[in-house]
């Protein structure tokens, strides 16, 4: 790890010669500005274009049939009913979507969602849920023949420390099968509309070209939720009894949602472009839906020209490496430098304090916010941050999208980084912060909350190497989610650097082959969280929970794959993404419902529900009877 040129900083971008992961190199060529394309993210929210940084666009001068008004997105929840006249649900809104004309795009995101908070309020008859869904939501003419309840599950939201002394639950009910969602034919065309209104470019995408759309990855679902409340006393058990606050602090009342989202996400055939013309002013694009042939949905746009260079004729807002204003360009590269360590030492020793200076970049290296600070929230909500986003949480509650938290994490030594499933004992890796760590406030985005809105986060991170850290290589990911001119794009970019000794180390190497299906555009880095495919094994470093129920690398990852109708794979093939037989010999009544929700009926009902300290030792299967000898029906490594 040579030392930088100044400030005696080190570099810690490392590369895949001296940090071994897993699987093939990356290759992606359809990067921002340097591809062939960008990617175009299009979101609908209760009938209203959305943007993740700008909010809910207005209406412009075409004569579009588009809204007036739109949900309020100022109030602490958007989606609930209005408490009097000073709080509106619906307000004019005062967003604007940009894009960047003579430039080709492609459908890497369509969404449309409906969301309602404190509608339905009876938890032993969704009828009326249902009957909203087919009837009143803007998808409410797709053919909803054959919907049926596809799951009733409990999800571990752990306790909110010093609020509730006891940890909370949220209750999901899935509604799956209907005609349209088992449709795989349909396709979506996509019209560039000048001023006029007339039709200047277009293209036709299959939903089939889009590869994620599963709600356990955050994307597509007919949801029925009931959030913080204590877990059933018995299987059939259905009441919602909410959770008691600590005396003194305002009560975690129980909150009803019901979603009807339609997200698909990850295009596989970036080559099929819609080319914007050479257009200036406002405009519009307009997508038709072969399965509501009548009802196109309308996002008002204004197109952002281009100079003779090709640069986007816009304020420059960003800065290059001499601190000059220049106009920020497409793209998110995350970068961390460090303080070398003392007495010139090409390691960290335990006990010494690591000093890390963050930055986003867009993919022509110009800087996206000051070397010092982040953008506060009230920057980043009214689309004064150079695209870069973080938890807009009134949002997010209502849609249960994912990726829009920028965050930092330090984990290792990553030959440790193992899943914690033993009975007894302390994970065998170290993280700081103990959770993920989110560079701009959660409250940020809310401006009910105007100290922490107005708040530039600093741009530095820094953690003490613990006294008993064990000697190799760390890693820190830094995350960053960015919305400009239409692309919406996530990194995870892993740094390293060493402790305790001079020699590298690597992953344990478990499990991996993540690149069998994820390569070229389907690459990790362009899906969930942006991490690249060879650190797969360094999801841990976030995912470390001690309890299956919350959000665990492996619970989380075989939901995703095993409740997937795109996984190519066998699911008995456990041999696919597990390296070695060890590392598939500890499962748990969590990891085997992805499959099996069913299995041994309510026999370890309770176990679910156990939670507090340790993977509890009932729930681990392998120590009672799948341990030497796991199913015989799935197929696992030799070695």
């Amino acid at each position: 790890m040579p030392l930088l040129s100044s400030c005696n900083l080190i570099d810690v971008t490392g590369d895949e010669d001296a940090n071994s992961g897993r699987g093939a190199k990356v290759f992606d060529p359809y990067q921002a500005a340097a591809s062939g394309a960008i990617k175009l993210s299009l979101q609908v929210i209760n009938g209203c274009a959305y943007t993740p940084n700008g909010g809910f666009i207005a209406k412009n001068s075409l004569d579009i049939p588009y809204p007036a008004t739109c949900v309020n997105i100022d109030r602490p929840d958007p989606f609930a009913p209005s408490t009097g006249l000073l709080d509106p649900e619906q307000v004019q809104p005062k967003g604007k979507m940009t894009l960047a004309a003579n430039t080709s795009y492609f459908l890497n995101q369509f969404s449309v969602t409906d969301s309602a908070t404190g509608k339905h309020t009876n938890p032993n008859d969704l009828n009326d849920f249902v009957k909203w869904v087919k009837t009143e939501t803007r998808l409410r003419n797709l053919d909803w023949r054959n919907l049926g309840q596809a799951s009733d599950e409990h999800q571990f939201a752990d306790k909110y420390p010093g609020v509730t002394p006891v940890a909370t639950w949220t209750r999901e009910v899935l509604f799956d099968n209907s005609n349209w969602q088992r449709s795989e034919t349909d396709e979506f065309e996509i019209e560039v509309l000048d001023s006029g209104g007339v039709v200047r470019a277009k293209q036709k995408y299959s939903r089939s070209e889009l590869l994620g759309e599963s709600p356990y990855a955050g994307h597509s679902r007919i949801a029925w939720r009931a959030e913080n409340i204590m877990p059933p006393t018995a299987p059939e058990d259905k009441s919602v009894r909410p959770v008691q606050s600590y005396p003194g602090n305002f009560p975690t009342p129980v909150t009803f949602r019901s979603i009807a989202r339609v997200d698909l996400v990850g295009s596989t055939n970036p080559f099929k472009t819609l080319d914007i013309p050479a257009l200036e002013g406002e405009g519009a694009l307009r997508v038709k839906w072969s399965l509501l042939p009548e009802e196109p949905f309308y996002f008002p746009v204004s197109f952002v020209a281009k100079d003779t260079d090709g640069k986007l004729v816009i304020p420059p807002t960003c800065t290059n490496d001499a601190g000059q204003p220049t106009p920020c360009g497409f793209g998110l590269k995350p970068q961390v430098t460090m303080v070398a360590p003392g007495n010139n030492s090409k390691f960290y020793m335990p006990g010494e304090t690591v000093k890390m200076f963050l930055e986003f970049r867009d993919d022509e290296g110009n800087r996206l916010h000051s070397p010092d600070t982040l953008p506060s929230g009230a920057a980043i909500m009214t689309d004064q941050a150079n695209g870069l986003l973080s938890l807009r949480a009134n949002i997010i509650f209502g849609t249960l999208e994912q990726d829009m938290i920028p965050i930092v994490m330090v984990a290792g030594p990553i030959q440790n980084m193992r899943t914690h499933s033993e009975v007894v004992g302390e994970r065998s890796f170290m993280t700081a912060p103990p959770f993920p760590f989110g560079l701009v406030s959660d409250g940020a985005g809310l401006q009910v909350l105007p100290t922490v809105y107005q708040i530039e986060p600093a741009a530095r991170f820094s953690f003490k190497v613990p006294q008993d850290a064990k000697a190799g290589t760390y890693v820190v990911f830094l995350k960053g989610n960015r919305y400009f001119m239409g692309e919406r794009i996530t990194r995870n970019q892993p740094f390293f650097f060493q402790v305790g000794q001079e020699q590298l180390t690597s992953y344990p190497g478990r499990v991996g082959n993540c690149q069998i299906c994820h390569r070229g555009v389907l690459s990790l880095d362009n899906l969930r969280h942006g991490v690249p495919v060879d650190h797969v094994e360094g999801c841990k470093a976030c995912h470390n929970a001690n309890s299956d129920n919350l959000f665990r690398t492996q619970e989380v990852i075989h939901r995703i794959h095993m409740r997937s109708k795109k996984y190519p794979a066998n699911k008995n093939e456990c041999n696919v993404c597990h390296l070695t037989r060890e590392s598939a010999l500890r499962p748990s009544v969590a990891l085997c419902k992805s499959c099996h929700p069913t299995t041994h009926d309510n026999e370890y009902f309770s176990t679910e529900f156990n939670t507090q300290g340790a993977p509890n030792r009932s729930s681990n299967c392998a120590q009672a009877c799948h341990g030497e000898q796991p199913p015989k029906a799935h197929i696992l490594p030799e070695n």
